[in-house]
């Protein structure tokens, strides 16, 4: 079991000064610097002031004002970055993620509504998120149809990119654009410095890369989900373009072959791929085409069920579902355990296993495709800015804005 040690700040022994910090964690287990070592990690502020790894790592000149020891049946993580969120109800949705060792999230609204399409309505929808998030949150411009033109001033209020999807993908009802509003939206965006995130098939790759060549301009691939789409990303990528590429944990996990939906009336998006087309998705993963994975309440304990069914480790998902997506999005202040970065980690039992209860309160519906399913990963607890997140306490996530990167 994982234990949490609360104590006092030992007595200087003579001779040696003793370093005082407002909260000391003693993980035999941590993802720092890539790969799983023993770290000794200081919380001041919110922030991480220092972390000390191998033998330094029990240094009893170190105390804090509260110390957590962590037994070795757990690892400790970054928090998670989902940089996708879709939810009607941010309260519910943000309580969810922190279950599910999220720390930060990047709002786009419902249903294929997006929360963001004009400028006044970031003032909306910050005031809407204020005080009502149980992690950090920021939203995603839309590019649709009728706003093209002016999706500057989405980026210049606060909006961390800019979200496309391209004729024929998303759910039903979502806002689309040709492949001609497409280039104009990636010319705008990149004319702003901003990063443009698009749902597109393979179809409309080229043009979207001849656009990033072009410009200069950011480009992100969200919801990659097929094989013929993974030349194009490497070729890019070899060339130097600043496209990056994110996948489903779904995707990773689930085959057309052998899935009922979990007998529910589930509809992921993407839909799910046969058993090659996954494998593939998960090559590319290992290999760098694809940076990142979105995530989910369950996306952690999805993608590290099959994650260690391949000889992985922690370590690798903390780069595609912490590291990585914080980067894609820009929030430079998280994503790792290092010092100057936030104190956002989730405590994971990485041995221990549940099964997903159908109808849960605390599943959203992307999730409920896994009901019935065993899975690898149980969360014992989240934290933020140093602070254990309460699921039932009043939330005391913070509005993330660009213009505060």
């Amino acid at each position: 079991m994982a234990t949490e040690t609360l104590s006092a700040a030992p007595e200087p022994q003579e001779g040696r000064p003793v370093a005082k910090y407002e909260l000391l964690i003693h993980a035999r287990r941590a993802v720092v610097d890539g790969r799983i070592q023993k770290a000794a990690v200081t919380v001041d502020g919110g922030m991480i002031s220092s972390v000390r790894t191998g033998p330094e790592a029990r240094d009893i000149g170190l105390a804090g004002e509260h110390t957590i020891d962590l037994d070795d049946d757990v690892v400790l993580m970054p928090g998670l970055v989902d940089p996708h969120m879709s939810t009607e109800d941010l309260t519910a949705a943000t309580r969810s993620a922190a279950l599910g060792g999220v720390t930060a999230v990047v709002d786009y609204g419902t249903d294929g509504r997006p929360a963001v399409v004009e400028p006044e309505h970031l003032a909306r929808w910050r005031d809407a998120a204020t005080g009502e998030a149980s992690v950090d949150v920021g939203v995603w411009g839309a590019a649709v149809p009728e706003n093209l033109g002016t999706l500057g001033a989405l980026l210049d209020g606060g909006a961390l990119g800019i979200s496309a999807i391209a004729s024929g993908k998303g759910v039903a009802g979502a806002p689309t654009l040709d492949s001609e509003q497409l280039v104009a939206a990636a010319d705008e965006v990149a004319a702003h410095g901003g990063l443009l995130a698009v749902d597109a098939g393979v179809e409309y790759l080229p043009t979207l890369l001849d656009v990033s060549r072009r410009t200069g301009g950011r480009l992100h691939l969200r919801s990659v989900a097929d094989a013929d789409e993974l030349p194009l990303l490497r070729d890019a990528k070899r060339q130097g373009l600043p496209v990056t590429a994110s996948t489903a944990p779904h995707l990773l996990a689930l085959v057309s072959e052998a899935v009922d939906a979990g007998g529910t009336d589930a509809r992921p998006d993407p839909p799910i791929r046969d058993a090659a087309t996954r494998e593939k998705l998960w090559g590319a993963l290992r290999e760098g085409t694809i940076d990142a994975v979105a995530s989910a309440r369950l996306g952690l304990s999805v993608v590290w069920t099959e994650a260690r069914r391949r000889g992985l480790d922690p370590a690798d998902v903390a780069r595609w579902m912490s590291a990585a997506p914080a980067a894609v999005v820009g929030m430079d202040d998280r994503g790792a355990i290092r010092p100057g970065a936030r104190a956002d980690f989730t405590v994971v039992a990485d041995d221990e296993a549940f099964v997903v209860l159908p109808d849960s309160r605390e599943l959203g519906s992307a999730d409920s495709v896994y009901a019935q399913r065993a899975l690898a990963g149980v969360v014992r607890w989240t934290m933020t800015g140093g602070v254990v997140v309460d699921p039932r306490g009043l939330p005391r996530g913070t509005v993330i804005t660009r213009a505060a990167r």
